[in-house]
C-alpha cells in the first residue's frame, strides 16, 4: 500500500476495536486484524506463538489434554476474536515472526525483514491465522504458526538475538518483566531500609521463576528461597544454585508453606509469585513479614482472593501487579539467561522436555495427517551437531566454552559486587560534579574521598556522609565542602533513617545529571557519525604519543588526513600507577601524553574540526586502566571519547596492580562505558608480548571469553567489545602466517558481532624495516581476510625509534593498499574443510575449554597468581592500590551504580520525581 494513502491511526490500537466500542483493544471482545495498515502500525509475518502458562494450562486441562482439541481451540478463540485472548484466564501470550510492513510513522524503529518476538500480550494483539496450526500438536505452549498479526505505534517489540535458539529467546522474553520488576522491588526494599531483602519465588524452577530468583542476587538481595511443587524440580533448582534455599511445598497450601519457611529462617521481606496455577494468593501473603511486598507474576492470580485475603489475614503487605513492561527488560531478561548458567540450564530443562512431548506427539499421529502435511522441524536444541562457520568449529564446544568462562567469571563479579574502592567512590563524586584540583595540584575528589575514609571509612560509600554533611550545612557545594574536609574543619558521620533517605536522594538527583551529560555527549556522536557516515572496511587505528597535547593534536589531525579513523593518544608511562587524575592541560610525559579532562577536551575539539573538513567522523581512544580507571571513565563519557582501553588484566598482569582492586574498579567503569556508548578495547594481544604466540594461543581465546561475560554483565553490547589479539607468532616458524590466519578467523567466528581489535606484531620485530614493511603488509593481508573491524596501523621503525610523521604516512600507504586490493576478499576466503587452518581453531579451542575446566576448578583469582596469563604470577593479596579496596557494609549506597543498574530510576530522576 501506498504510505502517503495510509489513515491516520490511534497508537493505542483503538481503531481495531470492533466491538464494544469505546474500550482499548486488550478489553475488546473482537479485534479487526485485517484492515488496511495504519502510518504508524507494523504487519508481522508470524512464525510462532508462545503461549502463556496459565492460558495453556487452562486448555490443557480443560481439554482432557488432548492436543488436537487444544488446537482447535486456540484456532477458535482466534477465528471469533481476532487476538488470542483466553476468555477463561484473561491471558494470551506473545509471538515471533518476520517484519512484513511498516507504517511511515512507526515508532517501533522496525524495518522489512526484522525478526521480532511481541513484547505485549496476544490478548491485545490483532491476529489472523491462515495455517489452522496444522504443525502445531497442541502439547506445548510454543504453536508453529502462520499467519499476521498487528503492531501500533505503543506496542513493544524486541530483535530476535542471533546468538540464543530462537525457542530459547521465546521463551525468556515472553516472561522477561519478571526480572526487572524483581529487580525493581529489591532495590526499592533496599533503599527504603538500608538492609537486603529475603525473597521467596514460588514457582522457582518456571521460566519466569529462575529469572527472578537471578534478577534479585544480582540486585543484592539477602538469602532468596526457591518454592517447587515436586522432587524432580527441587532436583533441579538445587543443581541450578539459583536459591540459597530450596522448599519443596504446595504453593496452594498456605498453612503449610508457611510452615516450611518457619523452618528456613521465617517469613520473607518479599515474595514473587511465578506459579502457573490458582490459589496461590493466601499462601503468597503468609509467607511475607509485615512491612513486605508480594509480587503476582502470574496470570492465574485471583486479585479479589488476594485483596480479601490480605484484609482477613490482617497482613500489612504492599501487593504489586506483574506488570509485562519495564525500560530495559528484553536485555535484561536476555542478559540473564546468557551469563547465568544457572537460569541457563533450566530453561535448557524445559525446552527439553518440550521437545520431547512434541517428538512423542509426531509419533501417534494419524497415517492420514502424516501424508498432508510434512512434519514441523525439530527445535534447534535437538538436532544433530553440526559445524559452523568457514572453521567449521563445533557449535556445542563453543557453548561450552562460554558456559565455563561464566562459571569461572561470576566469583570475581560477585567481589566486585560486593567492595567498593577509592576511585569507584571518586569517580561518583566526578558524576556529581567534582571536579578540579587544590593549589598541590590534588584532585578535589582525593582530598573528600580520603577526609570521608579517615573518618567513618568507606563501608557505606561517601554518598551518605558526604551529602548529609551538604544537607546540614558543613559546606555549600562540593568544592566547599571538599576544601573545608581538607582544613579537617568538617565531622563526617552515618545518617540513619530519614536523613539517611534524604541524602541518597540528594546525592542520586547530583549524579543523575552527570549520567545526562553522558547521555547528551552519546546522542552527539550517533548525530555525528550518523552525518559523516561508516568507515568502508576496518577501522584504521593509530597511535600518537609526543608528552605534549598541543603536538599531539598536530600529529592527531595530519594521521586524520592521511587515512586514520581512530586517533590513540598513549598515556605518560607510569599514569597507571598513579592514584590520582592529574589535572589540567599537560605538556609533559615520557613515551606518552597525560590522561586529563582537559587533553580529552582538547583533542577531541581538534579531531571535531579535522571530521568536518573531512566529512567523516574522527574517533579519539585514551586508557580507561590503572589505578583510576572508574574516573577516567566518568571523564571518557564527559568529553565523547569513543573507545577506551579497558582491561583489567592488563593492570594486573602488566602494572602489579592488586587484582581485587582493579576487578571492582573495572565493573563499574565498564557499567559507565556501556551507558557512554564507548567501545572497549582488551588487552589480549599484550599476553603475546611477554609468552609465545603459538603455546599461549589458548589463553587468549580463554580471556576474551572472560571478557566477553565481564562486558556483558556490566552492561556492553556485542558492538561495544573491542576484544584484542595480535599478529605475533614468529614469522621464521613454518606456517606461520597460515596459524596467524586461524588465530584471526577463531576469534572471529567466536565473536562475529564484536569489533575485534587487530594488533600488529612487535615482538619479532628486529630493526629491518624492510622486513618490518612487509610483516605489516602480511598483517594487513590477515585482517582483510578475517575481516577484523579495529586495525592497529604497524610501524616498520618499530623497536627502532619513536615514529616519525614520515613513518606514519608509510604505514597509512600499507594500509591502504592492502585495503584497496584485496577488496572483498574475504567473501572468497574459505579454508580448507579439515586442513590446517581449521585444525588449528579446533586445538586452539580445546586447548581454551581445557583451561577455563582448569580455572572453574582453582578460581580465576588463583590462576592469575600462578602465572596463566602472560607468564605473570600476581598473587590475590599482592600488588599496588590494595589498601584502596573496602568491602561493603550492608546499606552501602552508590546512587550512580544503582542508576546505572536500574534504568527507570534514572528515567524518574530526570523526571523531577523524589526517590528514596
Amino acid at each position: 500500500m501506498n504510505g502517503a494513502a495510509r489513515e491516520p491511526s490511534s497508537p493505542l490500537g483503538l481503531h481495531r476495536v470492533v466491538e464494544p466500542a469505546g474500550v482499548l483493544p486488550q478489553a475488546a471482545r473482537r479485534l479487526d486484524p485485517d484492515a488496511p495498515l495504519r502510518e504508524d502500525e507494523v504487519r508481522v509475518d508470524v512464525e510462532h506463538l508462545n503461549l502463556d502458562a496459565a492460558s495453556y494450562r487452562q486448555l490443557h486441562e480443560a481439554h482432557g489434554g488432548d492436543g488436537e482439541a487444544v488446537r482447535e481451540a486456540v484456532c477458535r478463540i482466534v477465528r471469533e476474536r481476532g487476538k488470542m485472548h483466553n476468555p477463561v484466564t484473561g491471558s494470551g501470550g506473545m509471538l515471533i515472526g518476520t517484519v512484513a510492513e511498516t507504517g511511515p510513522r512507526s515508532p517501533l524503529g522496525l524495518k522489512p525483514g526484522d525478526r521480532v518476538a511481541s513484547l505485549v500480550s496476544l490478548t491485545l494483539t490483532p491476529l489472523t491465522l491462515t495455517d489452522g496450526l496444522r504443525d502445531w500438536d497442541g502439547l506445548s505452549e510454543r504453536a508453529p504458526a502462520r499467519g499476521h498479526a498487528v503492531l501500533f505505534g505503543r506496542s513493544i517489540a524486541a530483535a530476535l538475538p542471533a546468538d540464543l535458539p530462537d525457542e530459547l529467546s521465546l521463551a525468556v522474553l515472553d516472561v522477561c518483566g519478571a526480572p526487572a520488576l524483581t529487580t525493581r522491588t529489591v532495590a526499592d526494599h533496599t533503599a527504603r531500609t538500608g538492609v537486603p531483602p529475603t525473597v521467596a519465588v514460588l514457582g522457582a524452577a518456571g521460566k519466569s521463576g529462575s529469572l527472578a530468583l537471578a534478577a534479585a542476587r544480582r540486585a543484592g538481595a539477602g538469602r532468596l528461597v526457591g518454592v517447587v511443587p515436586d522432587a524432580a524440580e527441587e532436583a533441579a533448582l538445587t543443581r541450578s544454585r539459583l536459591a540459597d534455599t530450596v522448599v519443596r511445598a504446595d504453593a496452594r497450601d498456605a498453612v503449610a508453606l508457611a510452615e516450611r519457611l518457619a523452618e528456613c529462617g521465617g517469613p520473607v521481606d518479599i515474595t514473587v509469585v511465578c506459579t502457573d496455577v490458582p490459589g496461590c494468593e493466601h499462601a503468597a501473603i503468609l509467607a511475607t513479614r509485615d512491612g513486605g511486598t508480594v509480587i503476582f507474576f502470574s496470570m492465574a492470580t485471583s486479585f479479589p482472593a488476594a485483596a480479601l485475603g490480605a484484609e482477613g489475614l490482617r497482613a500489612d503487605v504492599t501487593m504489586l501487579i506483574g506488570n509485562g513492561y519495564q525500560p530495559g527488560h528484553a536485555r535484561q531478561a536476555l542478559d540473564l539467561v546468557r551469563t547465568d548458567p544457572g537460569v541457563r540450564g533450566l530453561f535448557d530443562r524445559r525446552l527439553r522436555r518440550e521437545g520431547a512431548s512434541e517428538g512423542a506427539s509426531a509419533v501417534s499421529r494419524s497415517a492420514e495427517h502424516r501424508s498432508a502435511v510434512p512434519p514441523a522441524p525439530a527445535p534447534l536444541a535437538h538436532r544433530p551437531t553440526a559445524s559452523t562457520g568457514k572453521l567449521g568449529l563445533d557449535p556445542q564446544l563453543v557453548a561450552r566454552a562460554r558456559e565455563l568462562a561464566v562459571r569461572a567469571g561470576r566469583p570475581v563479579v560477585d567481589i566486585a559486587r560486593s567492595h567498593t574502592t577509592v576511585a569507584v567512590e571518586r569517580a561518583a563524586l566526578r558524576l556529581a560534579g567534582l571536579s578540579g584540583a587544590d593549589a598541590e595540584g590534588i584532585p578535589w575528589v582525593n582530598r573528600l574521598v580520603d577526609a570521608v575514609r579517615d573518618q567513618v571509612g568507606l563501608e557505606h560509600g561517601v554518598a551518605l556522609p558526604v551529602w548529609h554533611a551538604l544537607r546540614t550545612g558543613a559546606g555549600r557545594d562540593l568544592t566547599d565542602l571538599a576544601a573545608r574536609a581538607t582544613a579537617r574543619d568538617v565531622s563526617f558521620r552515618l545518617p540513619e533513617g530519614a536523613e539517611a533517605t534524604a541524602a541518597v536522594r540528594t546525592a542520586r538527583r547530583a549524579m543523575a545529571g552527570g549520567l545526562g551529560v553522558i547521555d547528551g555527549r552519546r546522542r552527539e556522536r550517533e548525530r555525528l557519525v550518523s552525518q559523516g557516515g561508516g568507515a568502508r572496511g576496518p577501522l584504521v587505528y593509530l597511535i600518537v604519543a609526543t608528552g605534549d597535547i598541543h603536538e599531539d593534536i598536530r600529529q592527531a589531525a595530519a594521521a586524520a588526513r592521511g587515512g586514520a579513523d581512530v586517533i590513540a593518544v598513549i598515556r605518560s608511562t607510569g599514569q597507571s600507577l598513579l592514584d590520582y587524575v592529574p589535572h589540567g592541560a599537560t605538556r609533559e610525559g615520557y613515551a606518552g601524553t597525560y590522561a586529563t579532562q582537559e587533553n580529552f577536551r582538547l583533542m577531541r575539539a581538534a579531531l571535531d574540526e579535522v571530521s568536518a573538513e573531512l566529512g567523516r567522523y574522527v574517533r579519539l581512544t585514551n586508557y580507561a586502566s590503572g589505578l583510576c580507571m572508574p574516573e577516567i571513565a566518568v571523564l571518557a563519557g564527559f568529553e565523547r571519547l569513543d573507545m577506551m582501553l579497558n582491561d583489567s588484566m592488563y593492570g594486573i598482569l602488566f602494572r602489579d596492580i592488586n587484582p581485587v582492586r582493579t576487578f571492582v574498579d573495572q565493573r563499574f567503569s565498564r557499567q559507565l562505558h556501556a551507558r557512554a556508548g564507548i567501545v572497549i578495547n582488551t588487552g589480549e594481544d599484550n599476553y603475546l608480548t611477554t609468552a609465545d604466540a603459538v603455546q599461549a594461543a589458548h589463553t587468549v581465546t580463554a580471556s576474551q571469553l572472560l571478557n566477553e561475560y565481564f562486558g556483558k554483565e556490566a552492561g556492553l553490547s556485542d558492538a561495544q567489545l573491542g576484544l584484542g589479539h595480535a599478529f605475533e607468532i614468529d614469522p621464521d616458524l613454518p606456517d606461520s602466517f597460515r596459524m596467524e590466519l586461524s588465530h584471526a578467523l577463531l576469534a572471529r567466528e567466536l565473536f562475529p558481532d564484536a569489533p575485534l581489535k587487530w594488533m600488529p606484531p612487535t615482538r619479532h620485530m628486529t630493526g629491518d624495516v624492510f622486513r618490518g614493511y612487509l610483516l605489516n603488509g602480511f598483517f594487513n593481508l590477515a585482517g582483510a581476510l578475517t575481516r577484523q573491524d579495529i586495525l592497529l596501523v604497524g610501524m616498520m621503525t618499530e623497536a627502532v625509534v619513536t615514529p616519525f610523521l614520515s613513518d606514519r604516512d608509510l604505514a597509512l600507504q600499507n594500509v591502504r593498499y592492502v585495503r584497496e586490493a584485496a577488496g572483498a576478499l574475504e567473501e572468497d576466503f574459505r579454508p580448507a574443510p579439515g586442513g590446517m587452518i581449521a585444525r588449528r581453531a579446533d586445538h586452539v579451542l580445546h586447548e581454551a575449554v581445557d583451561l577455563l575446566e582448569r580455572i572453574c576448578d582453582r578460581g580465576l583469582l588463583d590462576a592469575i597468581a600462578a602465572g596463566t596469563f602472560g607468564g605473570m604470577r600476581r598473587p590475590v593479596d599482592g600488588g599496588r592500590g590494595r589498601d584502596g579496596v573496602a568491602e561493603r557494609a550492608p546499606g552501602y549506597r552508590n546512587p550512580a551504580i544503582e542508576l546505572l543498574e536500574n534504568p527507570a530510576d534514572f528515567d524518574r530522576e530526570r523526571e523531577g520525581e523524589d526517590q528514596p
